[in-house]
């Protein structure tokens, strides 16, 4: 299945370490899917690929290939994301509400 994205994003959020806010941060984010467009997948089960602002977070080796963090966007969607290195790329998966 050919990659299809529905949203790109961009905005201010808030990244989470389980329940601690670590900080707000600028966020320039895609979400796809790999649902045909035929309408058999399902279009609320997403990835998300991007980038957040990370400069000055000391943390951020640590927390490089985290699973456990979370990105709420500015309208309130929160998405189970990972840093895929200190640069600030993130990866993730997720399912918005439908």
């Amino acid at each position: 299945m050919a990659k299809r994205v529905l949203e790109s994003l961009v905005g201010v959020g808030e990244i989470y370490a389980g329940d601690l806010l670590l900080r707000r941060t600028p966020y320039d984010i895609e979400l796809w899917t790999d649902a045909p467009t035929d309408g058999s997948g399902d279009d609320n089960v997403v990835n998300v690929d991007g980038h957040i602002d990370i400069t000055g977070i000391g943390e951020a080796v640590v927390l490089a290939g985290s699973t456990e963090l979370t990105l709420q966007l500015q309208d309130g969607r929160k998405f189970a994301v990972a840093l895929t290195g200190t640069g600030g790329s993130i990866v993730g998966r997720g399912v918005q509400p439908g």
